[in-house]
C-alpha cells in the first residue's frame, strides 16, 4: 500500500534497520533497481525460479567480474606493469626490517668488532637502509602514477562503452532514467569502479605474496615466532570476511541512494 510507505527521514532510517536486521536489504535493492516494488516481494522464489537466489546472485557477480576483466583486456599490458611495480615495492619493504636486524645483530651487539670498524659498518648499513627507502618511495610514486593513468583509460573506455549502450536504448526506457539518470549513470557509477583494479585484483595479490614472504622470513629467523603470527590470522580473516559480508548491504544501500540523488541534481 502506498500509504505504508515511510514518508519521514526518521521513518525512512527506522525502515532500513528493520531490512538489515532481517538481512532482506539487497532483496529491497533488488526491488527498486527492478521497479516492480512490493509484487516482487510477494511472489514466492518457487514461482520465479527454481535456482536458488544465492546463486543467482553469485552467478551475476561472476558475470560482472567477466565483463570487468573483459574491459581490462586491452589494458592488460599497464595492469601487468602496476602489478610488478606493486610486488617490487612489496618486496622492497618486506627487506627493511631485516636492516634493523643486521644492524643491532652484527653491528652494535658484535663484540669482535671494534668501534672504528662498527662505526663505519653502521654507516654503510645506514646508507644502504637510506636507498632502499628511497628507491621504495619512488617505486610506489611511479606504481602510482602508472595505476591513475590505467584508471582513467579503463574510466573512459566505459563510459565510451555505456554512451553507446545508451544510444540504442528504446526512447521508453530513456524515458523512464530521464537526464538525471543518464548523468548518474555516465558519472558517479564509473567513478566507483576506478578504484576496483587495485582493491579486487592488485591488493588482494600483493597482500598474499607479502604474507608468503613474511611467513618465510619468520620461519627461517624462528620457527616458534612463525606459529603464533599464523595463530591470530584465521581471526582475522573470519572477522574481515564477517564485516564484509555485513557491510556490503549498506554500501549498496549508500550507493543506490547517491544515484537518486545525482539524478535529481542532474535534473
Amino acid at each position: 500500500m502506498k500509504n505504508d510507505r515511510p514518508r519521514s527521514s526518521r521513518q525512512r532510517y527506522r525502515t532500513f534497520v528493520e531490512d538489515y536486521k532481517l538481512r532482506r536489504l539487497d532483496d529491497v535493492l533488488d526491488e527498486r533497481r527492478d521497479g516492480k516494488g512490493s509484487e516482487v516481494a510477494e511472489k514466492p522464489a518457487e514461482e520465479e525460479s527454481p535456482t536458488p537466489w544465492w546463486r543467482m546472485r553469485r552467478g551475476k557477480r561472476r558475470e560482472y567480474l567477466r565483463d570487468y576483466l573483459r574491459w581490462l583486456k586491452p589494458h592488460r599490458t599497464a595492469v601487468v606493469v602496476v602489478f610488478v611495480l606493486a610486488l617490487f615495492r612489496a618486496g622492497l619493504e618486506m627487506i627493511e626490517p631485516l636492516f634493523m636486524r643486521f644492524i643491532v645483530d652484527n653491528v652494535l651487539l658484535n663484540s669482535a668488532l671494534d668501534a672504528a670498524a662498527r662505526l663505519g659498518r653502521l654507516n654503510l648499513a645506514g646508507a644502504t637502509f637510506l636507498a632502499v627507502i628511497m628507491l621504495s618511495n619512488l617505486t610506489n610514486a611511479l606504481k602510482d602514477y602508472r595505476q591513475r593513468l590505467l584508471n582513467v583509460r579503463v574510466m573512459l573506455s566505459l563510459r565510451r562503452a555505456l554512451f553507446h549502450r545508451l544510444l540504442h536504448l528504446p526512447l521508453p526506457r530513456l524515458w523512464d532514467m530521464k537526464t538525471g539518470g543518464i548523468l548518474s549513470r555516465l558519472t558517479g557509477d564509473i567513478d566507483t569502479t576506478t578504484g576496483l583494479l587495485q582493491m579486487a585484483v592488485v591488493s588482494p595479490a600483493i597482500s598474499l605474496i607479502r604474507l608468503l614472504i613474511a611467513m618465510g622470513i619468520l620461519f627461517t629467523l624462528n620457527w616458534r615466532l612463525a606459529l603464533t603470527a599464523l595463530a591470530v590470522i584465521p581471526g582475522v580473516m573470519l572477522m574481515s570476511f564477517v564485516f564484509a559480508r555485513r557491510v556490503r548491504p549498506i554500501y549498496r544501500s549508500v550507493r543506490k541512494d547517491a544515484e537518486v540523488i545525482d539524478g535529481r541534481v542532474g535534473e
